[in-house]
């Protein structure tokens, strides 16, 4: 079996987009909690589009995609400020 080069791209393309969504992880979080974790995300620097992105949840909830490097550093701050996390 004989692979052209488009192929071979398109191969590589696909594997590269399989890790980069390896490597973030979603949480649902509460609707009324959401100006709180603006002020999280602000304090800890996290920059939008790169760090994490929003999106909208089921309910009364909002979907917060975050990066895998800074899942840790969020997930404490979350916590200690008693919002509730729900993995996706």
């Amino acid at each position: 079996m004989k692979l052209t080069k488009q192929r071979l791209k398109e191969i590589i393309k696909e594997e590269i987009r399989n890790l980069s969504e390896a490597k973030r992880r979603q949480l649902q979080i509460p609707i009324m909690d959401k100006l709180k974790v603006n002020k999280i995300l602000k304090k800890l620097r996290l920059k939008m589009n790169k760090d994490y992105d929003v999106g909208v949840g089921k309910g009364s909830t909002f979907i917060l995609d975050v990066d895998q490097k800074v899942l840790d550093k969020l997930l404490d701050a979350l916590v200690s400020n008693r919002i509730r996390v729900s993995e996706v």
